[in-house]
């Protein structure tokens, strides 16, 4: 089905129903819920704060592949009434204001990935999937607090001490949630980077003039500086702006859910006479600390049926691009996964379906996200080559961001097509039809072959009944 229809399909529902517990009520978990409530799974999310924290704040960029699945799940219609599309990335000196270039979408390249790049806030395309959950039957549990988990009994212990317990537990906790730390068998802590996120909203109506080139942008911008950067783009139409400031930190302790409590002006070192008009004006910032965290080897509990999954598995740097789809994907990919479900047996199969499919696209988008991080806030000679480069590419009306030569070119667009064009659920579905259906053959063909094979008790009244005749003429 087109990417581009605002309305889906009935998809494929699982003929073994069974209970899912998600725990955590952020993004990914209210997608979870919503991609299982679509396959007839039963689905309980649990959210440790309440309903205004964990709406969040701030902004949220949608890739191609994200938006090809909330397209699928009918979710169009709703998308294109509260997000802004955008069609290129203008890039821009941090300290002097001076503008290095910009890179136009490619049309062919966007028509074949069959989503569009999006742009809203946060708690819009939280109460976009909320709504749809819950309309389609998934229970949101608010200030429910998960403090110990028993993954071999599928077992939730709350804070009030209540005990819950479902066939399958989904973690969406987060990196410092206790489903990440069950699989991990230790602390969640990573490394710190030594760079912060500075997450804020500003009014358009405070920059006019700057609102105005925006919106003639059709698009975001990005400042690189030494060791600062900036990402903006438009949210609420043209109604405000949102910003993410990268600056250094050495801090350990900031996360998403955090009260706004910085002084933007207090961490834009050197920032340009233009762009600080901007930390002025910006409301106060929410700041994230950017760790880096190791790859998981498992995502799934070895001795019980605790899946984690978006940031619990996969930790992204706050702020990206893929996060928020690389978490959308992974509720996609189960889902599917689960809508095959017949037997009880098949559950773990599954869980270890799931984990093969999503591991290594999520760790290898997750490795380009931290580069692109580092590429933002890069200093010294590498800063100075990369602005050179965007310069000279710029002078001559090139997109800034494509190769040096034809073949590089050719490359840096097939990592995008292969980013933005990957569909996760085709690829569940292929994972059914090359191993999936073939396991179920295998398993029906040994059934056959085991019950047409009499067993000992089924031939000990036959045996009882011949006379055994001995050699000795006994």
């Amino acid at each position: 089905m087109s990417a581009e229809s605002s309305k889906s399909n009935p998809p494929l529902q699982a003929l073994l129903p069974i209970n899912f517990l998600i725990i955590g009520g952020g993004i990914a978990g209210l997608a979870c819920a919503l991609a299982l409530r679509r396959v007839g799974h039963r689905v309980t999310v649990l959210e440790r704060t309440d309903k205004v924290t964990a709406r969040g704040d701030g902004g949220v960029r949608l890739p191609p592949n994200l938006t090809k699945i909330l397209f699928h799940w009918g979710l169009k219609d709703i998308l294109m009434k509260k997000a802004s599309i955008t069609k290129r990335l203008i890039f821009m000196r941090y300290e002097t204001g001076e503008r290095l270039g910009e890179h136009v979408w490619d049309e062919e390249m966007l028509k074949e990935t069959r989503g569009v790049f999006m742009m809203l806030t946060h708690s819009e395309l939280y109460d976009i999937l909320y709504d749809a959950a819950t309309g389609l039957g998934a229970q949101v549990r608010y200030n429910a607090n998960a403090v110990e988990l028993d993954p071999a009994e599928e077992l939730v212990r709350l804070d009030t001490g209540e005990e819950l317990s479902a066939d399958v537990l989904i973690g969406a906790d987060g990196g410092f949630g206790v489903c990440r730390a069950a699989i991990l068998g230790n602390g969640v802590r990573g490394k710190g980077t030594g760079l912060a996120v500075y997450d804020t909203i500003v009014p358009s109506s405070s920059l006019p003039e700057y609102a105005e080139e925006i919106r003639e942008w059709h698009g975001q911008f990005v400042a690189f500086g030494n060791r600062h950067a900036i990402v903006a783009y438009p949210i609420h139409g043209i109604e405000d702006i949102a910003f993410q400031f990268y600056a250094p930190d050495n801090e350990h302790e900031g996360k998403y859910g955090s009260n706004p409590t910085v002084d933007v002006l207090s961490v834009v070192d050197g920032i340009s006479p233009q762009l600080a008009v901007v930390a002025k004006v910006a409301r106060k910032a929410v700041r994230v600390s950017i760790q880096e965290h190791p790859d998981l080897e498992d995502w799934v509990h070895p001795h019980g049926r605790l899946v984690i999954i978006g940031e619990a598995a996969h930790p992204f740097p706050p702020s990206t691009i893929q996060g928020t789809a690389m978490a959308i994907e992974d509720g996609a990919v189960l889902a599917k996964l689960f809508s095959h479900l017949s037997e009880e047996r098949q559950i773990e199969s599954f869980l270890y379906a799931f984990q093969e499919l999503r591991q290594e696209r999520a760790n290898t988008v997750r490795h380009g996200e931290f580069a692109s991080v580092m590429y933002m806030t890069a200093d010294g000679e590498r800063a100075t080559t990369r602005d050179e480069n965007m310069r000279r590419k710029a002078a001559a009306g090139r997109n800034v961001l494509d190769g040096e030569r034809d073949c590089d070119a050719a490359s840096k667009w097939e990592e995008y097509r292969v980013i933005f064009g990957y569909d996760c659920e085709d690829e569940a579905d292929d994972w059914w039809v090359q191993w999936g259906m073939l396991r179920e053959r295998a398993l029906d063909r040994e059934s056959i072959h085991a019950s047409s094979v009499p067993s000992l008790l089924d031939l000990y009244p036959m045996m009882s009944s011949v006379q055994v005749t001995s050699t000795d003429g006994e």
